[in-house]
């Protein structure tokens, strides 16, 4: 059963999940190398898993009955999880993408391919399924870590412009793209444009889900300040989370 917008069935998503959580407990562990054939996964924009890249680590993880990868997927969290409890949570890791991340990033971004990717299955079979709050803002606090490794440096070349992002709980943050690369720090400072989201619906927005415009005009994302008009060219301005 295929999933939409995306190039992998629904047995080759849930593949991908269990997959990707085994290599980065491997990772964490110390007994897989990033740069191990094993370890390659889906290329910098987690939107967009291409196939090369499911040829690649899905080529290694055969298993296709998605009843028997239901019956793995959560010990291979708590394997996760359980390897990750044992390093310091700021000690950083390389991932099987190249980047060095901490732990805790790490599992935060790892929380967003499971809700992204079991809503990417939930719309194929067409069975609801709902992002909480809660988990949206723990993947943000993550993705927020990562964001300038994400910047489409030709779109943002000669650039200069400031935002605030703002979401519920006090929750802001200020992203200044300049020339090419980004700066995210805690909100403060004059910004151009702030977007106020609401934590599922920019989560569905930066992993591609869902249109920056739909959620928009359906009141979900709010935009101002000096030039809120730059609130529109905010997600073209990244090539991912």
């Amino acid at each position: 059963m295929p999933v939409p917008g995306l190039v992998w069935n629904v047995a080759e998503t849930a593949a991908h999940l269990v997959a990707e959580l085994k290599i980065y407990d491997g990772i964490v562990r110390g007994i897989v190398h990033p740069r191990d054939d094993t370890a390659r996964l889906a290329g910098p924009r987690v939107a967009e898993p291409c196939a090369a890249a499911t040829a690649t680590h899905l080529t290694h993880f055969t298993e296709r009955d998605v009843s028997r990868l239901a019956d793995m997927l959560v010990p291979a969290v708590d394997d996760f999880l359980a390897a990750a409890s044992c390093r310091d949570e700021d000690e950083c890791i390389v991932t099987a993408s190249g980047r060095a991340v901490t732990v805790s990033t790490m599992t935060t971004l790892l929380l967003g391919e499971q809700l992204v990717h079991a809503l990417d299955i939930a719309r194929a079979v067409r069975v609801p399924w709902a992002i909480g709050r809660a988990d949206a803002l723990q993947v943000i606090g993550g993705c927020m870590k990562v964001m300038p490794d994400y910047v489409d440096r030709d779109r943002a070349a000669g650039l200069r412009v400031a935002y605030e992002l703002r979401f519920p709980d006090g929750l802001r943050y200020r992203l200044l793209i300049a020339d090419g690369t980004a700066t995210v720090t805690p909100a403060g400072g004059p910004v151009d444009c702030w977007i106020a989201a609401d934590p599922a619906a920019y989560l569905l927005v930066s992993h591609g889900r869902v249109s920056q415009r739909s959620q928009i005009l359906r009141g979900r994302i709010v935009v101002g300040g000096l030039k809120p008009w730059l609130g529109f060219a905010f997600g073209r301005l990244l090539t991912g989370p």
